[in-house]
């Protein structure tokens, strides 16, 4: 282990939400820190949790002493200080030659913090940015909320970034606020909130944009926002938010998306010099039409996350039509017909209903038949979506079809990606490795990345979830996920209880959270009122701030092992399908393992319990090894990481990859 690794973290905290991120990364990571509090700027609530000491801005001398003695090495600067006076200052020795040398009114906020890092690398110690800690905190290149900007604010968002880059390249600040298409207002020395306090009844309608200074040195000052910036600007009485993607820092990014979506705003990232940096104004034609079908509650989310991508993509000129669930409602559509229809797995568990799903088939066909859309996006669920490219095609219908989630090829024995290519024009894969398998039978194919990447499951607040469900510290809380589809709830529940019980009795002070989608909610409720555990049943948006309250899961296997993996939650992966169908399963199936965590890594690092070891016996004892073992909750948590990181988490957000793969191949 490297020396950086071993040795506390040194924080140089001043105000604002960065430092208390930093540490409870750093608490995350298992890295201690040692705070270094400048008086009058840090939060003593955030510090006072941690090994600190507090000190005035002018104490440099003892300051680099007590960083020193508490053994650091490594620094990071985190938070805004303001520049006091000589008088205020009452500089030390060694802060008084460092200003003697440099000047003190001569520099800019920017080359001072420069002159500081150079001289704490002279003294020998490693200043690292935050970014370097929060990686994963940096702003995509994407939407983070619901709401997109639209072409009425295209030329306000234009004329920010190039404010803001003017007004940063001359040290003075790294934020602009524009309205009717002029410059209301410059970000100074008191920072961005104080600028949007000052706007409030002069920018209504108008645009914070927020971008780091040109040539800015990365380690001191990256710019940032928090649910509070939004408060600020709804305040203010902005229609939405502009950052730097890549190079601004989000405190809480979930908080954040949030607290855009109550206020109707919209925040994006934007990659300066992108075409998203500065959409065009001229006159559009007519917005396409995309027909969208998705069959169950995980295409649903795919489906919502691809709606919201196009928008931002077209600044909102796009239209949709088509099948979803209550995540694409939200986006605006009228599903066709209800997802419960087609939300059933299994041989033995669809027979019973294919009648009704070939009607609901022939139904869809009709339907995009008659409205002639400019592309067709089906969503998985290959036994309902390819009967319809397959129609389509045998009517001589030449409208662009595209695959969203490739069939598990690598996993399935058959001649699926031949099948595929024949009614199909283009593909999208949600695994690095997969593209191959398809091109290779003349299938356009393209990675666009796993929806886990941007689902902000490792951003929930452990701590308010548990605060406002009134959770004691000392209670173990174990999440249940048990599946969005009503046949393999009702399969499942009983086993559940059954393994909560036995979980109880070895467990005190057991406290069990249910997330369920609307679809199969009150199926869920009527179940578990029977469970004599204190247990709580939270839908979608309660669902991340629940796996980060929790200590381990137990989990249908399906996208949310992958979730969990993200939100750092060991997990025990179970199922139990007819037998009949596990038996066809059985003679199909190439691969070992269930869940994707396992796959990707070709090895059982999240232990899988299916079929016959699917026993509450197993299944109780299995769990309860991860609550009371660390070396096996550890040891899981780091191979969930590995995972991730193999699909790109943290990187291009998947949906805009996604649309930018539709948009260019929209029918002509």
């Amino acid at each position: 282990m490297a020396a950086a690794e071993r040795d506390p973290l040194g924080i140089l905290a001043g105000s604002g939400a960065l430092p208390g991120r930093l540490i409870e990364a750093c608490a995350k990571a298992g890295r201690p820190v040692f705070v270094l509090a400048f008086t009058g700027a840090a939060d003593p609530a955030v510090v006072e949790k941690v090994p600190h000491t507090w000190i005035r801005l002018g104490q440099a001398g003892s300051g680099l002493a007590i960083l020193r003695a508490h053994g650091v090495r490594e620094l990071v600067m985190a938070g805004g200080v303001r520049r006091p006076t000589p008088l205020a200052l009452r500089p030390d020795w060694r802060t008084l030659k460092f200003f003697a040398a440099l000047g003190w009114r001569a520099l800019g906020d920017d080359s001072l913090l420069r002159a500081v890092i150079r001289a704490l690398e002279a003294e020998g110690f490693a200043v690292v940015g935050a970014e370097a800690i929060l990686a994963g905190d940096l702003a995509p290149d994407a939407p983070l909320g619901h709401i997109v900007p639209d072409s009425n604010v295209a030329a306000d968002i234009a004329l920010g970034l190039a404010a803001a880059r003017e007004h940063g390249a001359h040290d003075r600040g790294q934020a602009v606020i524009v309205a009717a298409g002029r410059v209301v207002d410059r970000e100074g020395p008191d920072g961005t909130d104080a600028m949007l306090k000052r706007c409030v009844g002069r920018a209504a309608g108008g645009v914070l944009v927020k971008t780091s200074k040109p040539g800015q040195e990365r380690r001191a000052d990256l710019p940032t926002i928090g649910p509070a910036t939004v408060a600020a600007a709804a305040s203010a009485g902005l229609k939405g938010i502009v950052v730097e993607a890549g190079a601004t820092l989000l405190i809480d990014r979930a908080g954040i998306a949030a607290a855009a979506d109550r206020a109707g705003l919209f925040v994006v990232g934007v990659r300066l010099g992108a075409a998203s940096a500065a959409p065009s104004t001229a006159a559009a034609p007519e917005a396409p039409l995309i027909y969208l079908s998705a069959g169950e509650p995980s295409g649903d989310a795919l489906g919502a996350n691809l709606m919201r991508a196009l928008r931002y993509r077209t600044q909102g000129r796009v239209r949709f039509a088509g099948i979803g669930g209550e995540q694409m409602a939200a986006e605006g559509l009228t599903s066709l017909f209800p997802l419960d229809d087609l939300a059933v797995m299994g041989l033995a568990e669809v027979l019973p209903r294919a009648r009704k799903i070939l009607r609901r088939v022939r139904q869809a066909v009709a339907d995009i038949r008659a409205r002639q859309p400019a592309a067709v996006v089906t969503i998985d669920s290959s036994g309902f979506n390819w009967r319809i490219a397959q129609r389509l095609r045998r009517a001589g219908d030449a409208v662009p079809l595209i695959h969203y989630v490739a069939p598990m090829v690598w996993a399935w024995r058959g001649g699926r990606a031949r099948r595929m290519a024949r009614w199909y024009d283009h593909l999208m894969a949600l695994l690095p490795f997969e593209p191959p398998y398809f091109e290779k039978v003349g299938l356009s194919c393209a990675y666009v990345g796993h929806p886990v990447v941007e689902m902000g499951a490792g951003k929930g607040d452990r701590a308010g979830f548990r605060r406002r469900h009134e959770i004691l510290p000392l209670t173990r809380v174990v999440a249940i996920l048990p599946g969005s589809r009503g046949g393999e709830v009702g399969r499942l529940l009983p086993l559940f209880g059954e393994t909560v019980a036995r979980l109880a009795a070895k467990v005190p002070d057991l406290m069990i959270v249910v997330a369920v989608t609307a679809n199969v909610a009150a199926q869920v409720k009527a179940a578990v009122a029977a469970w004599k555990v204190d247990t709580i049943v939270v839908g979608a948006a309660e669902k991340y701030d629940a796996f980060a309250a929790s200590d381990a899961a137990l989990a249908a296997s399906g996208t949310v092992a992958l979730e969990l993996a993200a939100a750092g939650v060991p997990t025990v992966v179970t199922y139990r399908v007819n037998p009949l169908t596990h038996a066809l399963l059985k003679r199909i199936v190439k691969v070992r393992y269930a869940n994707l965590v396992n796959v990707i890594l070709d090895r059982p690092a999240v232990p899988e319990l299916l079929q016959r070891d699917a026993t509450p016996d197993k299944l109780a004892t299995t769990v309860g090894r991860l609550l009371e073992d660390k070396a096996a909750r550890d040891a899981q948590i780091a191979a969930g990481q590995e995972a991730l990181k193999a699909l790109g988490y943290g990187q291009v957000s998947p949906g805009l990859r996604a649309a930018d793969e539709v948009l260019a191949r929209l029918r002509r």
